[in-house]
Formats: C-alpha cells, structure tokens, sequence
C-alpha cells in the first residue's frame, strides 16, 4: 500500500517537472524573440536618423513602393501605362526632384535663346537622372554646356528594346539633330523579360535570324495598380530590411518580380538585331554605354560579363552604321582619381558624376564632329 502511495506522489511531482522545464523554455525563446525584437527595432529606428533624421521615424511610407514609384507612399510623378512600350513618364507631373513637361520630357532650367534642332537622349533611369534633380541630370548639363536644346526622354527601367521603341517613336516628333541613346549591362539583360519591375513590357525573340515582336499590346490598362511581390508588403516599409537586401543584391523577388520572355542569354543577340531599326532613323545615333556604381565595385567575373557583352553590343552598333562611345573607357580615369563615391549616389550618379558625365560626351560629340561649336563655360 505504501508503495502505491509513493507511485502515486511521483507522476505529479514528474509532471511539475517537465512542466516547469517547458515553461523554462517558452521563457527563454520569448525573452530571446524579444530581445532580437528590439534590437532591430532600435537598429531600424537608429538607422533611418542616419537617413532621413527626425522625420524618418515620424514617416514610413512603403520603400518598396516607393521605389516602384506607385502606390502608398510612391512617388508624385507615377508611370503611366503605355500599349507599345509597357510604360512611359507622366505628362506635366509637379513634384519635389523630378518634373515634367506637357510631352512627359524631364525639365530642365529654362534658358532665354537655345541652339535648335534639339538633341534627344533616350534611355534608362541613367540617362533620366535618377537619384538627382532635374538640373543634376546629364543631358540638363549637357544643354547648359553646349548651348542647344537637350531633350531628356529617359524612362526609369527601361530594357534595351524599350529604349529602341520609344526612340522610334520619339525621332519623328521632336526631330532632332541627333539621338544619345543610352543603355546599362542591365538594360541588355532586361531586354529578355516581358515582365520588369513588375511590369508588363513588350519582348523580342529571335529566330532564323529575325526578330519577333510578342506582348503587343502589353497587357493592362491606364491606372491598374501591378503586384507587389509578398516580401514587399509584409517589409517594405524597413529602411533595414531594404538595406540587407541591397547588400544581398536580392532586389528581384524583394521589391519587384520578373518573368522571362525570351531564353536567358539572348539580351545581346536581341540588341544587336535592333541596331538596324536605329540606323534607319534618319539621323545620326550615337549608342552609348553607362554603369552603375556596382560596376566599378565589383571585380572579376561580375565586371568582366558586363564588360563583354556591352563590347559586343557597340560592335554591333559600330556594323549598322551607328556611333558607339563606351563611357568606362574616359569615366575610369575620373573614378580612379577620385572614387566612386565622388561620382555616384546610392547607385546613379550624384550631380557631380552627372556634370562630369555631361563633360565628357560633349567632348566625344565634337570629336565625332556631331557638335562643331561650344558654348562658353
């Protein structure tokens, strides 16, 4: 009988124990989960100070939005829908760095007498000007350099073929004297979705040594809002975790999605077999090559890759009759004087990268004879 009394005392006194080890246990992951909790949360608080000062913590805005240029927290001067091309810049758009005309041009400081026919830059956000002003830009440079007009119709992620299309587009309204366009190691590669930045763009595929035109007219409407990826919506509003994800080079999947059209690789055939379709323009095209930041960052394979396959797209430009001019070749000695971070902002260049790039193609306009008279500086 005793035996079974002390039996019976031992399962309770067992039960206390592992009940008292479990919650032990759920004690520590908790203190744990808080502690990490906080600290990010310090670390975020902290780092947005470091950015934005007092109004960062007061303001949070969806970054990844932000970037995107649309939705809560995006940008005043939002993309418009376009059927040919995917996307282009709002007409007459107000807002604190960028503006634009009744054209959807980027604005410039108005001068009283500019040389006509104008010069039209096509391109990217690095012919755009992201990250700067609109005085900051190159082509604003340029036009104050040279004394003539300076048309800016770069387009944020715009792809290779993007770039092609709106400068078809563009060559017979405003008639330029002659077209800049400009592209990225990143547009060629671009140029094999038909889905960028989470939006739908047209595509091109080759075959039998043709181009194939698909996804025209893109899918959607004007006004349709595009879909974030989940990552965006549950962190986008942490200037942390945009910071972790930058360091990682994860952007695709983070802030945007992408979807292949064409077969991985093909970006440089794509733009080569494009090069004709600039060519018949009827005026003068000069294709020029600009980078990143992370171009001059990275070394090895990285650099090596972009390097190539742009010195495959100017050869190719070079063959159909068009001016090809590799800024790396004259920007190096520049970064290698002073370093990137002289030139560049988070990733496009600051105003003084933009004012030494707007220097150097006026210099490579009036050795290809294409500008044969300066203003004075």
């Amino acid at each position: 009988m005793n035996v079974d009394r002390e039996a019976a005392g031992a399962a309770p006194k067992g039960e206390r124990e592992l009940r008292s080890k479990t919650t032990g246990w759920v004690a520590r992951i908790v203190l744990v989960t808080a502690s990490v909790l906080v600290s990010l949360a310090l670390l975020e608080g902290g780092y947005r100070l470091v950015l934005w000062g007092p109004e960062g913590l007061a303001n949070w805005p969806n970054l990844a939005h932000q970037r995107m240029g649309i939705g809560p927290g995006g940008e005043r001067c939002q993309y418009v829908y376009n059927a040919e091309i995917g996307w282009t810049s709002p007409a007459n758009c107000v807002s604190g760095a960028y503006n634009s005309d009744a054209d959807g041009f980027r604005r410039s400081s108005p001068q009283a007498s500019l040389a006509e026919p104008s010069i039209l830059v096509t391109g990217s956000s690095f012919a755009k000007g992201d990250e700067v002003n609109d005085n900051e830009a190159w082509p604003a440079y340029l036009q104050d350099m040279v004394g003539r007009k300076v048309v800016n119709a770069g387009v944020s992620g715009y792809a290779f073929d993007q770039m092609v299309l709106s400068t078809e587009q563009l060559v017979p309204k405003v008639k330029p004297l002659f077209v800049i366009a400009s592209f990225t190691p990143g547009d060629i590669r671009r140029a094999e979705l038909k889905v960028a930045w989470s939006r739908e763009k047209p595509y091109f595929t080759v075959k039998a040594g043709k181009l194939d035109l698909h996804n025209v007219p893109v899918p959607g409407k004007p006004g349709e809002p595009i879909r974030f990826p989940v990552a965006a919506e549950w962190l986008g509003r942490s200037a942390l975790a945009e910071l972790v994800m930058e360091r990682l080079r994860v952007q695709r999947g983070w802030y945007f999605s992408e979807v292949r059209g064409a077969p991985a690789g093909t970006g440089e055939a794509i733009a080569c077999q494009l090069m004709p379709r600039l060519a018949a323009l009827g005026v003068p095209v000069v294709v020029m090559a600009q980078y990143s930041r992370g171009y001059w960052k990275d070394n090895g394979l990285y650099g090596t890759a972009d390097h190539r396959a742009v010195r495959r797209v100017l050869g190719c430009a070079a063959a159909a009759g068009l001016i090809p001019f590799d800024l790396a070749d004259t920007l190096k000695a520049a970064v290698d004087t002073g370093g990137a971070d002289a030139l560049y902002r988070s990733d496009h260049h600051s105003a003084e990268g933009n004012r030494v790039v707007a220097d150097l193609v006026m210099r490579e306009l009036v050795n290809r004879r294409l500008l044969t008279q300066m203003a004075d500086r």
